[in-house]
């Protein structure tokens, strides 16, 4: 959906498809549209996608880098959330195919000791497991700000390229398409009509009263709703117990 298209959705919404002699000009609605999209790429899942990223060691040799340990990520990137050193030497010094992730989970389905009695074997399979992490991926200590869009680097520089995981902003023109997007923007834009109306009161043509105070109590309760809606998606995937 296009911009022009979803301003029209929105000020259809308002007057009730031309119904009422009474409208929210762009200039508004733009900007109800900007401040909320801010917080929907911050809190809301499908606002957002995966994206993996590589950067590359030679970077960690810049004087900028050397100077300040940040570096600056494109401007999408709302937060990241896994930053791993690509470290993929194999035993002999090159890159061996026969010592990979597939390989370990395949040992793990096939070649189980749970098939038997042999604690032992199981107790050095997982050791093993755990031991082959440091042939692939190693674990690089960061911070990101997601206002500045700089990443640091904390601890020691990575001395291979490194990998990293995060949540960077979808098309704003897919974020029209989404359902409650469009529905917190149109409680918003009745909020933003009712003060309007409220605070600057002027005739309308055909002498027509608008009660403000229902139109912003309705904004409100959308708006509530598609917060509870979100919130309610948002559930967490595990948690932390302490004794």
């Amino acid at each position: 959906m296009t911009e022009s298209i979803f301003i029209q959705e929105v000020q259809n919404e308002l007057s009730g498809s031309g119904s009422l002699p009474v409208v929210l000009e762009e200039k508004e609605i733009k900007r109800i549209i900007l401040q909320s999209s801010r917080w929907f790429y911050e809190n809301y899942s499908a606002a957002v996608e995966p994206q993996h990223y590589v950067i590359e060691k030679n970077d960690f040799n810049n004087p900028q880098f050397k100077k300040t340990r940040t570096l600056l990520l494109p401007e999408c990137i709302v937060s990241v959330y896994n930053m791993k050193e690509i470290n993929g030497v194999g035993r002999l010094g090159n890159i061996d195919r026969d010592f990979a992730e597939d390989r370990l989970i395949a040992s793990e389905i096939f070649l189980s000791s749970f098939h038997g009695d042999d604690l032992v074997m199981r107790t050095a399979q997982y050791q093993y497991f755990d031991l082959s992490r440091a042939f692939f991926l190693e674990q690089i200590a960061y911070d990101y700000n997601r206002n500045t869009h700089k990443l640091r680097i904390l601890g020691r520089d990575p001395k291979f390229d490194v990998y990293i995981e995060g949540y960077s902003k979808i098309d704003i023109d897919k974020l029209y398409d989404d359902y409650y997007f469009l529905r917190f923007i149109v409680g918003k834009a009745k909020i933003s009509l009712a003060n309007i109306l409220g605070m600057y009161p002027f005739p309308l043509p055909g002498n027509v009263q608008v009660n403000f105070a229902d139109l912003k109590s309705d904004g409100q309760a959308e708006v509530d709703w598609v917060l509870q809606k979100i919130d309610e998606e948002n559930v967490p995937d595990w948690f932390f117990m302490y004794h």
